[in-house]
């Protein structure tokens, strides 16, 4: 599926919720084809990604940048629930402000779980006051964020601290998954995240096909799942609320 903007967004005062329900044993490939600017203005905005992976099923989701201007208040918020053997794999791309900017403030959070309870929990306040405390962010411009959940991948390489920017951080979480981040001044001299999320989108691939080539020897006596053996297609649903505006990103089939 891709994600593409009919509209300008986010404005001033934008509230854009995304959700997303992959069925049990459904992969969903989620690619935006262009970034995303929040744009000045006195009213805050926001960005929320809310997402439901059942048993078995794969999210895949290749986030392209998303810009903080100047004299903006906005957040980025992503929900992730994950049952059974369901997979989740995103890249979040941050870049505070736009061309000759410093950017804004940004405060981001991450909050999945799976049948058990909490896999990843986090919450970054990237305003201009705190990115600048020591150890936080200091004169870095972008971070660029590839999780997955649901599996524990090995990071692609193990590049020497600093070579591929001021800083790199590969660590497994305590249950069933793993996170990689990139830290540095320019968004697009970052060679790390983009290789590493290619890898280990093949690598959950690789798990789904072999569970769904078991799962159509399992009913090649009965009933199939659908057609071609497949689960029902996973739903995709965008909103924005903006003085009664309709929806800015609408979902069609990628080619």
């Amino acid at each position: 599926m891709g994600l593409i903007a009919t509209r300008a967004l986010l404005l001033s005062g934008d509230d854009v919720r995304i959700e997303v329900n992959v069925a049990a044993g459904a992969w969903l490939d989620i690619v935006e084809t262009t970034g995303t600017v929040a744009y000045e203005g006195n009213a805050p905005s926001s960005w929320t990604i809310d997402a439901d992976v059942g048993d078995g099923a794969v999210l895949t989701w290749a986030g392209k940048p998303f810009v903080v201007s100047d004299e903006i208040d906005t957040h980025r918020g992503t929900h992730i629930r994950l049952h059974g053997t369901g997979k989740v794999l995103m890249q979040e791309k941050v870049v505070l402000g736009r061309a000759g900017q410093m950017g804004g403030d940004l405060t981001t959070s991450l909050d999945a779980s799976d049948d058990t309870g909490p896999l990843q929990v986090e919450y970054l306040d990237l305003g201009r006051q705190a990115r600048q405390l020591p150890g936080i962010f200091g004169s870095l411009r972008s971070m660029d964020t590839v999780t997955a959940l649901g599996w524990t991948p090995e990071p692609s390489g193990t590049p020497d601290a600093g070579s591929t920017g001021p800083g790199e951080t590969y660590f497994p979480l305590d249950r069933r998954g793993a996170v990689l981040r990139w830290m540095g001044i320019g968004r697009f001299r970052d060679e790390l995240c983009d290789t590493t999320f290619a890898d280990w989108r093949e690598d959950a691939m690789r798990g789904y096909r072999h569970q769904r080539a078991a799962r159509r020897l399992h009913h090649a006596a009965g009933p199939g799942l659908g057609e071609g053996g497949c689960a029902p297609a996973a739903d995709t649903e965008a909103s924005a609320d903006r003085r009664g505006m309709p929806a800015r990103r609408s979902a069609v089939p990628s080619t």
